[in-house]
């Protein structure tokens, strides 16, 4: 027997008996993880770093909406329930499903999330509909955005094809968020929500709400997809 056959049973034997570890606490003691930054670390070294990421990430959501709570209260109780929905949420496919249920509720047409193609390791399990390349964003970014975060208006039809499918037309404005970075330079993945209305979203309007919304899927982005490298990573055993 090949040392992949030997692999994959002990994959499978460890998956079905989670427990295992329970009646042989000495072999934890035995047991190494590679880790990028650390070198090797005990599995449960590894545990408790993860727990430690998680409950990190959790606390600055909850500094982010007790700061949202105290200043503005009407924005808070918008966002509240999406922020509780999103928490529930593991994989990039489950956020966006999400966001674009919520984004209906408002009356907006859609809601989406695209990855800029530079910035993230790029999944089998996640469709091209979900990526975006920066090249061809970049003269977007330049003539729209300039040095803003923001973009609320229309676009013209050769702009709306390298953003939306063809079974998402016809589009009639746009708000488009850049994900990961304070000005246009650098961002790492775009948020956009669309109307039917052609004046439904326009320069000059205010883009307070937008701000927190980006806090708010910005803390919960890596996590969906670090969620989706694990699961590929699952299914490849």
């Amino acid at each position: 027997m090949d040392k992949e056959n030997i692999k994959q049973q002990v994959v499978q034997f460890l998956q079905s008996h989670p427990d295992f570890f329970k009646n042989h606490l000495d072999l934890l003691d035995c047991l190494i993880v590679p880790h990028n930054q650390s070198g090797t670390i005990s599995l449960i070294e590894m545990q408790l770093a993860r727990q430690r990421e998680k409950i990190q990430q959790l606390e600055k959501s909850l500094q982010l909406f007790a700061q949202l709570a105290n200043q503005q209260q009407d924005i808070f109780f918008a966002l509240m329930p999406l922020q509780q929905k999103l928490s529930q949420c593991n994989t990039l496919t489950d956020g966006i499903t999400t966001i674009n249920q919520w984004a209906k509720e408002w009356e907006l047409q859609q809601a989406k999330i695209l990855l800029f193609t530079n910035k993230w390791h790029k999944h089998n399990e996640l469709l091209e509909d979900y990526w975006l390349d920066p090249k061809a964003f970049e003269i977007i970014r330049l003539e729209r955005f300039g040095l803003r975060r923001f973009y609320l208006g229309n676009m013209t039809n050769k702009e709306k094809s390298l953003l939306f499918l063809a079974n998402e037309f016809p589009i009639g404005s746009v708000a488009c968020c850049l994900l990961g970075t304070k000005t246009s330079q650098n961002a790492t993945a775009l948020l956009i929500f669309s109307s039917r209305d052609t004046q439904h979203f326009h320069n000059g309007q205010d883009t307070k709400f937008l701000k927190h919304l980006v806090d708010i899927v910005e803390l919960h982005l890596s996590r969906w997809l670090s969620n989706h490298w694990d699961n590929m990573q699952c299914n490849n055993y």
